[in-house]
């Protein structure tokens, strides 16, 4: 790695006295790549060059690949997708070989120059990698645990790693949420009868996601689960009416802990109780009013595995919008008809 260093830090002089003007063909070049370029992005550009001359001309390519590791972790915690970074540095990459040529080194210099920033190039991608594997790696910890017994905790985070990974290549899968999410709000937002506004709730979400149930159920004053539930053509719930005494499965759990709930394979689930004939796998995200839980957002597939990370955010979201819209609706109900005062 010192020879590396060496070698690149000979270049890093050929190259800054042509800054500017590799600044300027790496923004057009971002810019001819992406359909919408991101607000700041010269400016964003200009911080990583200097930089990345900076680290080079002292030879600290240590130094250089800690602080992209330190950032890409921090974009990584955010939610960023790191695509754009690496797209990035191999544009980079391209749009320093001109200047290297004009700089007219001896030809093993120049080769040893263009080995060097491509070996650099390969170390800077690995570094992005491993911080988005790092974060999921995180993330899939943070929602399994809640959802598994102690025993079963490591079976059941291999398998919603795999479910996650398979989740994060389908784009259409991203796409679909973000229509859904458009829709629900869209329908329920003007709706003023809390029953008819879960009902559509209930029947929108299970229509766009296609899932086996979709439930929305809200807690009376007595404590007991009332709401509105949507099936696929043919399924019904086994059990029927209001839910006498405190709720339970993996409702009552989710409502208990005020948190999302992902069973993978309810039959491994001693929580689980048996509704909708079928169910294999079951997401249940509380509906939260602060720190109170009004009741549950639940979803249940004729397929093992079948939430992902993606789904919990996305019901996450809904949920948000129902308890708006509920309080929304209860307002307007109590104004239309207030309480006779005693």
């Amino acid at each position: 790695m010192n020879h590396i260093a060496d070698v690149l830090q000979r270049a890093a002089e050929w190259l800054r006295p042509n800054r500017d003007s590799i600044l300027e063909t790496w923004v057009h070049a971002l810019r001819d790549t992406e359909r919408e370029p991101a607000v700041g992005a010269r400016e964003t550009c200009a911080r990583v060059l200097d930089g990345l001359l900076d680290r080079l001309s002292a030879g600290d390519i240590d130094g250089l690949l800690d602080a992209e590791g330190r950032r890409a972790a921090q974009e990584a915690r955010r939610g960023a997708s790191l695509l754009a970074g690496a797209t990035g540095i191999r544009l980079l990459d391209r749009c320093l070989m001109p200047f290297l040529l004009s700089s007219r080194p001896d030809q093993e210099a120049l080769a040893e120059t263009l080995l060097a920033f491509d070996e650099l190039g390969d170390r800077r991608l690995e570094v992005l990698l491993a911080a988005q594997e790092e974060e999921s790696a995180r993330r899939l910890v943070e929602a399994q645990e809640q959802a598994a017994r102690a025993a079963e905790r490591a079976r059941e985070v291999q398998r919603a790693n795999e479910a996650l990974r398979r989740a994060e290549g389908e784009s259409r899968h991203r796409a679909e949420q973000i229509g859904l999410l458009a829709s629900v709000a869209h329908r329920i937002a003007p709706i003023r009868e809390p029953e008819e506004l879960m009902q559509q709730a209930a029947d929108q979400i299970r229509a766009r996601m296609d899932h086996t149930y979709v439930a929305v159920v809200v807690l009376d004053a007595e404590g007991a689960l009332v709401g509105r539930w949507a099936g696929r053509p043919g399924v019904g719930r086994s059990r029927g009416g209001r839910a006498l005494g405190p709720p339970g499965g993996v409702i009552g759990r989710a409502i208990r802990l005020r948190a999302p709930q992902v069973v993978g394979d309810v039959t491994s689930d001693p929580d689980y109780h048996v509704d909708v004939p079928g169910t294999r796998s079951e997401m249940a995200i509380p509906l939260l009013e602060g720190a109170e839980a009004l009741g549950v957002l639940d979803f249940q597939s004729e397929h093992p595995y079948a939430f992902a990370l993606d789904d919990v955010a996305a019901g996450e979201t809904l949920a948000e919008f129902i308890v708006i819209a509920l309080r929304n609706a209860r307002l307007y109900q109590e104004a239309r008809h207030p309480r006779s005062r005693e």
